[in-house]
């Protein structure tokens, strides 16, 4: 069976695999050879994906485990990255913060799985419990950070599709990235996971994005 280059050989070997050679722009489907171009070209494409998705339910197994992460981002991503829907090979950090290392990411996400089928999908928490729950929640598949690029897209459509299990939403319209990651910053370098309970607690309604009637 061919390997691609991220793949295989050692950690920046495998790192390095990931990107067009001698350009620091990753592998792709659309031809960019910019950041730029890449983003903007992932932006428009995973729109019409997510489209696609939210229009036909039968898409992705909603199982909520490593499965479902990885169906999504394949959906979402099939027309960006060769590697869309793939665990990815190498280790990843943001702001000093490492993510889970590649060979452990199932362990994480296996105790979100068992703690949201405990749960029911949700549908025994109730309003009042569900921010600290989410954040709860919200941590463990942050950390696990599956995939190479598109964690965060695929985490959202994520707990979209979780939430309306029990007719909830979440407008994640009234928030930014850059606050959105400092919560998760915080909940991970210190444990504190009362600003994403926060974060919560103000996006949080009763506008479902999925509709399973």
């Amino acid at each position: 069976m061919r390997q691609e280059p991220w793949e295989t050989g050692e950690a920046e070997a495998r790192w390095l695999g990931y990107f067009i050679p001698g350009c620091q722009v990753l592998r792709n489907r659309v031809g960019a050879t910019t950041r730029e171009q890449l983003a903007d070209a992932e932006n428009d494409l995973v729109e019409i994906r997510l489209a696609e998705l939210r229009a036909n339910l039968h898409v992705v197994r909603r199982t909520y485990d490593l499965d479902h992460l990885r169906a999504l981002h394949r959906v979402l991503f099939q027309d960006v990255y060769e590697w869309a829907g793939d665990i990815r090979s190498v280790g990843l950090e943001k702001g000093g913060e490492s993510f889970c290392p590649p060979a452990n990411i199932g362990q994480p996400v296996a105790h979100i799985s068992e703690v949201i089928a405990e749960s029911d999908r949700l549908r025994k928490i109730g309003d009042n419990d569900l921010p600290k729950k989410l954040s709860y929640l919200y941590d463990y598949i942050n950390y696990a950070h599956p995939f190479r690029e598109g964690n965060g897209r695929t985490q959202r459509e994520f707990f979209d599709q979780l939430l309306a299990e029990s007719e909830r939403g979440i407008a994640w319209n009234l928030i930014d990235k850059i606050e959105l990651h400092g919560a998760c910053h915080t909940a991970r370098a210190e444990g504190d996971l009362t600003g994403l309970e926060a974060l919560f607690s103000r996006i949080l309604d009763d506008e479902p994005a999925y509709s399973y009637d």
